[in-house]
Parts: C-alpha cells; structure tokens; sequence
C-alpha cells in the first residue's frame, strides 16, 4: 500500500496571484510536514503568471 500526502496552498486572490508570504508559509508548511528536497510542486498560474494554487504530493 502507497500513502501520498498533499501539501496545498491557494492565493487569497486569484487574479492577482500568490503572495511572496503565501508562497513562504507553503515552503515552510512543507518542510514541517518532511517533504524531500527533490519533491515536485506543481502550480496553477493565472493568465498574468501569477500563482493560483501550488501543491506537492510526498
């Protein structure tokens, strides 16, 4: 049996994209959380480049 965890993170405002705090509290819930260094993250991007959501599964 395989177990994932998900760690995910959405933009408080969609259109305007993710936060450079956002984006901080992410990376450090998935260092709590023992995430691996080498783990993909996975982002949904508005039509401006900005972050939507981030995810990564570990």
């Amino acid at each position: 049996m395989t177990l994932t965890h998900t760690i995910r993170a959405e933009a408080s405002d969609p259109k305007a994209g993710m936060t450079l705090a956002e984006l901080a509290a992410f990376v450090q819930a998935a260092l709590r959380d023992d995430a691996a260094d080498d783990v993909p993250v996975k982002a949904i991007v508005n039509m401006r480049g900005g972050i939507k959501r981030i995810e990564t599964r570990s």
